[in-house]
């Protein structure tokens, strides 16, 4: 049974490409208009059925997902490839690890959604800087945005090896780029991030004014409070002073919840 692929189809696939796997989750809050995630479980069930999409379940357990079932994991088919002329990848898409950093870089732009959602930012603009054939990436992201009348412009790199020799690297030639005043490196959890702040910190020492760009977050920070609220650290485990007030207002309203728990228990 044909169907006939309608402008919402095209822009499925458009952000399938960007960023290779996408959860359905993912893709309601992408391809939403009002700044509300929409229904769209039947559509990607019928392209799939159609081959125009592939679909499985993610091989592993992901620390935040948390309904019973491993996910469904959306890439593009390769009739869908050749009618939208997508780039070639050198990733295996189909590896579990693979998927996972994605999928966690697909997270982050669903967050920064969110909290547009809620006002928290505005005039949001996200670049995914994908591992495309031929091409080199220092960053996983671009994004700018603005918060409080503040432009923000921040590069993104998920889960680097803390003993990578292309960390450092890679971070200056971030730094370096026009389009970016600061990079956030996201973490798995808290040991990692550790890592990471002590091999940056024996590399250019927590004095240099590189320090004052780079800001950290675990993925589990930015789940329970969002891109704004959370408390992203510096090189050497201070609060960065990105958004103190965005943490200060989450921390009230926390004590504030947790009061009123109290009380009526």
């Amino acid at each position: 049974m044909a169907i006939q692929l309608n402008e919402r189809d095209y822009l499925i696939f458009k952000y399938v490409e960007e960023h290779q796997v996408l959860l359905e989750k993912h893709i309601a809050w992408f391809i939403s208009v009002d700044q509300k995630a929409v229904l769209i479980r039947d559509r990607l069930r019928k392209l799939f059925y159609l081959d125009y999409l592939l679909c499985q379940r993610h091989k592993n357990t992901l620390p935040w997902w948390t309904t019973p079932t491993k996910p469904l994991v959306y890439t593009l088919s390769p009739l869908t490839r050749s009618i939208t002329n997508a780039r070639e990848t050198d990733l295996d898409l189909s590896d579990a690890d693979v998927q996972r950093h994605l999928l966690e870089v697909a997270n982050l732009r669903m967050l920064f959604l969110i909290d547009g959602s809620e006002d928290l930012v505005t005039e949001f603009d996200w670049t995914t800087c994908g591992a495309h054939r031929g091409g080199v990436r220092h960053v996983d992201a671009k994004v700018s945005f603005v918060r409080n009348g503040v432009t923000h412009r921040v590069g993104i790199i998920n889960h680097p090896e803390a003993a990578s020799d292309s960390l450092m690297s890679n971070l200056e030639a971030a730094l370096t780029d026009d389009d970016i005043d600061m990079v956030w490196i996201v973490s798995r959890d808290e040991d990692h991030q550790e890592k990471l702040q002590q091999s940056i910190a024996a590399a250019v020492g927590t004095d240099s004014s590189i320090n004052q760009r780079i800001a950290f977050a675990t993925h589990q920070e930015l789940y329970k409070a969002g891109m704004v609220k959370s408390r992203w650290q510096t090189v050497d485990g201070r609060t960065a002073s990105i958004f103190v007030e965005s943490i200060m207002e989450f921390e009230a309203k926390t004590c504030h919840r947790a009061r009123a728990q109290a009380v009526s228990a």
